[in-house]
């Protein structure tokens, strides 16, 4: 054969090559939609009336976080599934009703976010940010303002620009928000300013607001705010830092709100002084419940300390962050010699010294004042360093004697737990 001959040969099996390819390709086609035809049949969550289906995938979201977007995630993890699953998951409401998002997204993430949120329909919306976001996103958060209920918004934002996410998601209204969570990712020197102003403007256009958590905010710009403080009585519960043993954040806005319902405040006294507690105290009369209080300045003396606990009678739970040991004792004083009108019903008392222990006298009233409180006073810890003294041995057969009557007291020692008291 001439080449001319071979190439012409050649090139005509190549097609018939290709035409046999595209028929493999269209039987693989069909084979899979038959596959998929089988799997519905064989199914057994195909077998199940809807609603029963619908409430299996509900139960499979996580129960300690808001799901991810991603295809390895649920509930997008039903989509890839089976065209039935598929359809279940798109109309399941519930489903969508939550997201946790982590920056930065590649481009064009607004449009799968608002895809995301009208799966939800018209159902309340939780909705966790971390990291910087763009415009785009603010633009759905906005369009869904009226069906928020948990907003939770750690911000990236470098140097010394303001810390002003809020202000991308204005101007609501938000009828349904009860939980705001709004912080930085990171906390550093050059950690940003805060401007309270949204926050506040925020607070004012949610009728419904419950909670509220300030994590890592560290600065304040209090030359933005001339108005008079803001009255919210909804708010129950209001907490600055990540956790209850974490209570770092710049707690000054307090210096702003009027709160007449709140039962929980965790403050580190970080960017208030004790007047300004007791001054907050006065003008809203909480009937607060749990009081968690950092050292921040340090200028907190015990008739500050007795201020604030008279103007507080409903609260049952006391927790202090490395308060001075001169404090701690008069406190345990005044609960052993006070007459019963001095917060009536506290019933756990959580103290952390993280500089300095006690002096066995202390000990001593702390004998005296579980004693004197025995009848409703139901859990006492506290935690010092390692080389503070310890209790002797009968001030801790005397507070084994009021376990045994049901008190719960643990006394620890940071890097000793073999010396610590588990009563």
């Amino acid at each position: 054969m001439s080449a001319e001959e071979l190439r012409t040969a050649i090139e005509n099996i190549s097609a018939d090559i290709e035409q046999h390819k595209a028929v493999v390709k269209k039987l693989e086609t069909e084979r899979s939609l038959l596959q998929r035809q089988l799997n519905a049949v064989l199914d057994p969550v195909m077998r199940l009336p809807f609603e029963i289906s619908s409430e299996i995938f509900i139960q499979c979201l996580p129960s300690n976080f808001l799901p991810e977007p991603g295809a390895a995630h649920i509930p997008m993890l039903f989509l890839n599934i089976c065209s039935s699953w598929s359809h279940i998951a798109v109309s399941t409401p519930a489903l969508w009703t939550a997201i946790h998002v982590q920056f930065p997204r590649p481009e064009g993430f607004g449009d799968v976010l608002e895809v995301w949120l009208q799966r939800a329909r018209n159902r309340h919306l939780s909705i966790s940010f971390r990291g910087r976001f763009d415009d785009g996103v603010a633009t759905v958060v906005r369009q869904h303002a009226h069906q928020l209920n948990n907003l939770e918004m750690y911000y990236h934002q470098d140097g010394d620009d303001e810390l002003d996410p809020l202000n991308s998601i204005a101007p609501g209204p938000f009828p349904k928000l009860q939980s705001l969570t709004i912080g930085t990712v990171s906390v550093d020197e050059g950690s940003p300013l805060f401007d309270p102003n949204p926050i506040l403007d925020l607070f004012h256009l949610a009728p419904n607001f419950v909670e509220c958590t300030f994590g890592k905010v560290t600065r304040l710009r209090r030359d933005l705010i001339p108005r008079e403080p803001l009255v919210l009585p909804t708010l129950r519960r209001l907490k600055f830092g990540r956790s209850a043993d974490d209570i770092e954040s710049h707690d000054g806005i307090l210096l702003y709100l009027t709160l007449p319902g709140l039962q929980v405040l965790s403050l580190p006294m970080s960017g208030l002084f004790a007047s300004d507690l007791i001054a907050f105290l006065k003008r809203s009369l909480p009937p607060l419940r749990n009081l968690a209080m950092g050292e921040g300045r340090g200028d907190l003396d015990f008739t500050e300390l007795e201020q604030c606990l008279r103007l507080l009678p409903t609260l049952t739970h006391l927790k202090m962050h490395n308060p001075d040991p001169a404090l701690v004792r008069e406190l345990f004083a005044a609960l052993a010699d006070s007459p019963p009108s001095f917060v009536p019903h506290l019933e756990s008392l959580c103290i952390a010294l993280y500089w300095d222990g006690l002096p066995q006298s202390s000990w001593v009233v702390l004998h005296r004042a579980l004693s004197a409180r025995r009848t409703y006073f139901t859990h006492f810890s506290m935690t010092c360093i390692a080389e503070s003294p310890k209790p002797n041995a009968e001030i801790c057969a005397a507070f084994r004697r009021l376990v045994a009557d049901g008190m719960e007291i643990y006394i620890g020692f940071e890097e000793e737990q073999q010396n610590s008291i588990f009563l």
